[in-house]
């Protein structure tokens, strides 16, 4: 199962949600500068398809993210992620962006996650992947 979302200029793709399902994880490639709303849509597709699926585990890809989401931090916290919770979400593992204002957003990110599910950081994909695969292991 994947899913793309377009920039309104239709040509650009922001963010691709791939069920994999030989590994049972969500990978979730964002791409690009992204808007509020871009991040709460692909972020309540990404919980339709922990719901449809029913995943717990996810590798968010921030490597090509270039600018500040912070704004959709409290969102985040108030809206989404008890949501994401209730549907089974437990641990999500996120490659970090090189880009500063993305790192900052992401620091914000893990503080509005603290208790509701485990949230891991990463620089690399393969240590992303190894750490999901190991939380599958102790949650059997």
């Amino acid at each position: 199962m994947k899913r793309e979302f377009k920039r309104p200029n239709g040509k650009e793709i922001y963010v691709t949600i791939t069920h994999e399902r030989d590994t049972d994880i969500i990978y979730v490639d964002w791409n690009g500068f992204l808007t509020v709303d871009q991040v709460k849509a692909g972020s309540e597709e990404l919980l339709k398809i922990i719901k449809e699926v029913k995943c717990s585990r996810v590798l968010v890809d921030n490597r090509k993210v270039s600018g500040p989401w912070q704004a959709a931090n409290e969102w985040y916290q108030t809206d989404w992620n008890p949501r994401a919770a209730k549907e089974g979400l437990t641990d999500m593992a996120v490659i970090m962006s090189d880009n500063i204002f993305t790192q900052l957003s992401l620091q914000g990110f893990t503080k509005a996650t603290k208790g509701v599910y485990t949230v891991a950081i990463f620089n690399s994909e393969p240590d992303a992947r190894k750490w999901l695969k190991e939380q599958a292991t102790v949650a059997k």
